[in-house]
């Protein structure tokens, strides 16, 4: 797997929980904002595997 493609899922999980740790705990909207951008971090993910899975089919 490609390491910047790794990186991203790291983010994505890392920043979902961090937000979801902040929401329960903590300044609610800021919670909220990285959970988003978790959420983004891991579609991002996909899609690359998406990508790679589909280039090496072919």
């Amino acid at each position: 797997m490609n390491p910047l493609t790794l990186l991203f899922a790291i983010l994505g999980l890392t920043g979902f929980a961090l937000g979801a740790v902040l929401t329960a705990t903590g300044p609610y909207e800021m919670g909220v904002i990285i959970m988003g951008l978790g959420l983004v971090f891991q579609v991002i993910s996909l899609v690359r595997i998406k990508r790679a899975k589909a280039k090496g089919m072919q």
